[in-house]
């Protein structure tokens, strides 16, 4: 080849849209956060916030015959399981044990 003769030259550009991969960034980190929210009001294993708040349903405990709230009492003997837990009336094994500053140190009366 001789200096006289023309050359052709080839030049690729390749541009990355970084905004396109922000975006995607952005939206990852938004479902994982909604998700994690999600998880902790609405259930997630204990109920969540919004969950079985011991009026019985979904994640009731008070028929494991454990002690699920470390106040000494399970089922029978801790007042969470009953309805109306000033006088012991309307056990429901589908209520949640929640409270366990209200186990009194005998049990059930």
């Amino acid at each position: 080849m001789s200096d006289d003769e023309e050359k052709t030259e080839i030049t690729v550009n390749v541009e990355v849209n970084n905004d396109s991969t922000k975006t995607m960034l952005v939206a990852a980190v938004v479902i994982v956060v909604g998700v994690g929210i999600a998880l902790s009001l609405f259930g997630g294993g204990d109920g969540g916030l919004f969950g079985d708040d011991g009026a019985g349903g979904i994640g009731g405990n008070c028929g494991d015959g454990e002690d699920n709230d470390g106040g000494g009492k399970a089922d029978r003997d801790d007042p969470d399981c009953y309805h109306e837990p000033e006088v012991w009336k309307g056990y429901d094994a589908d209520r949640s044990e929640t409270n366990g500053s209200n186990d009194p140190p005998q049990g059930r009366p």
